[in-house]
């Protein structure tokens, strides 16, 4: 009985001891990168209400179709790990791209891949040179 007590125990104290390890010491002030695109989990834009995010994405099928394949001519391309897990979000045919890509010939590449694609109206390029 005792040993599934302390395995209970160690479940419900294991997600909180996690968090307690990366919150900054007493006295020390948090690290922020607001510079750095590729930290998007503190990046300033991404706490505006207007900045859109996957969870902006449209369920209608036109819109999941152009998202859909966006994402699998990004991964057929030859396009850096950075450049596949980019944001895309559709939205009535328009389409958001954001996040860190390697190169400045990698953005134009992408840029002019996705104007290219069916249904898309327009592109809202938000992607960033590392």
């Amino acid at each position: 009985m005792k040993k599934h007590m302390i395995l209970a125990a160690s479940l419900i104290l294991t997600p909180y001891m996690a968090i307690a390890a990366n919150e900054p010491a007493a006295g020390e002030k948090p690290v922020v990168h607001d510079g750095d695109a590729s930290n998007t989990g503190i990046n300033k834009r991404d706490r505006d209400d207007k900045t859109l995010t996957p969870m902006d994405q449209m369920n209608n099928p036109a819109d999941l179709k152009i998202t859909q394949e966006i994402r699998q001519a990004l991964m057929k391309g030859d396009f850096s790990m950075d450049a596949k897990n980019i944001k895309v979000i559709t939205r009535n045919g328009t389409v958001t791209l954001r996040g860190p890509v390697k190169t400045a010939a990698e953005l134009e590449q992408i840029s002019v891949l996705v104007k290219a694609m069916p249904g898309v109206k327009s592109v809202d390029n938000q992607l960033q040179v590392k």
